[in-house]
């Protein structure tokens, strides 16, 4: 029997981690986000419990920092892998199996697959992740040796264990956790970047108005839980800033904004090298009908008038039932767009971005000036 060639990317499977959280018995993502999370937020709150009592508890429970980092962003993010993951591979599937791919680039868009396979599962990028997360806790360790952190991670002028506990295990699990999706988007954008170096068959009357790679723009959407988990971080720091300083509606609807903007562009960039290809397209399917529509109309003008109002001594006759009409390629071409990212498929992922600030705002800011900013961004 022939061996077939998988077409699925499976960008989630394999590697250090992954083989590890096997062993360990949590290859189930929600179990695995049980204990992680057990280990990030359940773990200070007993160990608090049992040097501070309720009060301490209490400090922890008030604090949407430990919340956000602790709680919801392990959560989030384990759960994010699988959604991500099959998003990916509908994409890599369709771009192989329609064929878009030129018969002599399929040996290397399944060459460029096979790396990228190889690149998600590696020893040294996984090793980087662990190495940043490390020195993240690291940086907020010399804080927290400092007095420097919330009321329940330092007791007079120490840090206490739940401090220490947070600062090793759940602030490394959380940056850990982050660059990991985060190089596996890195990933997933250089195997885009060689995609973008394939011949594509692609048609400039394609429905979908982007050649026939529109399906594409729709790879966002399994990140939805991956955004509104680092969302989360930031509106819980947002929220801790607004605490004690004077925040105006201005400043506070320019950080969200500037936000939405980071998270488009995350979404938006690997995309590039693709999009290169339909800018190509539009193009060059412009200029030759166009060339082709010049001609047929000025032999409708000779032959309607007897000769050309701009005449051409060196023009010969021209052969309309040589050519087809270009007429219908032209206009596809004029509605042709290389972006494939727009407000109609970033939708689902910027909702979650947005909608932790908004809460934080709504918190801080009333109501009769909250409304004009949602209506604002959202008009971005």
């Amino acid at each position: 029997m022939a061996h077939v060639e998988d077409d699925r990317l499976r960008i989630m499977h394999g590697g250090p981690f992954y083989e590890l959280m096997g062993r360990l018995g949590l290859g189930r993502r929600g179990w695995r986000a049980f204990v992680l999370a057990s280990l990030s937020w359940g773990m200070p709150m007993l160990l608090l419990l049992a040097a501070r009592g309720g009060y301490g508890a209490g400090l922890f429970l008030h604090d949407w920092g430990a919340w956000a980092k602790f709680l919801v962003a392990p959560v989030l993010l384990t759960l994010a892998e699988k959604p991500i993951g099959l998003s990916l591979d509908k994409c890599v599937s369709l771009l192989l199996r329609i064929p878009l791919m030129a018969g002599q680039s399929v040996p290397d868009a399944r060459k460029a697959l096979r790396d990228a396979r190889a690149r998600a599962t590696g020893l040294l990028p996984e090793l980087a992740c662990l190495l940043v997360a490390m020195g993240a806790s690291a940086f907020n360790a010399s804080n927290l040796l400092n007095g420097i952190g919330p009321t329940w991670a330092v007791l007079d002028g120490m840090p206490s264990l739940a401090g220490i506990w947070s600062v090793s295990v759940g602030n490394t699990l959380y940056w850990f956790l982050l660059t990991r999706l985060v190089w596996k988007h890195v990933v997933w954008w250089r195997l885009l970047a060689a995609i973008g170096r394939c011949h594509l068959r692609l048609a400039v009357t394609h429905p979908d108005g982007h050649g026939g790679l529109g399906f594409l723009g729709y790879y966002p959407a399994g990140s939805a839980l991956f955004t509104l988990a680092t969302s989360s971080v930031l509106a819980a720091g947002v929220g801790h800033v607004m605490e004690h300083q004077t925040v105006t509606p201005t400043l506070f609807t320019s950080v969200c904004a500037g936000w939405l903007v980071i998270v488009a562009l995350y979404f938006a960039l690997p995309l590039v090298p693709v999009e290169f290809q339909v800018a190509r397209l539009k193009r060059e399917a412009m200029q030759l009908s166009l060339a082709k529509l010049t001609d047929a109309e000025r032999a409708a003008e000779r032959k309607a008038l007897g000769e050309s109002v701009f005449e051409d001594e060196a023009e010969g006759e021209f052969q309309g039932s040589e050519s087809g009409d270009a007429k219908p390629i032209y206009l596809a071409s004029t509605k042709t767009s290389a972006l494939l990212v727009n407000k109609a498929n970033i939708f689902p992922v910027l909702f979650p971005a947005l909608l932790p600030l908004l809460l934080v705002g709504a918190s801080h800011l009333p109501y009769s000036e909250l409304g004009p900013i949602v209506k604002r961004l959202l008009f971005l």
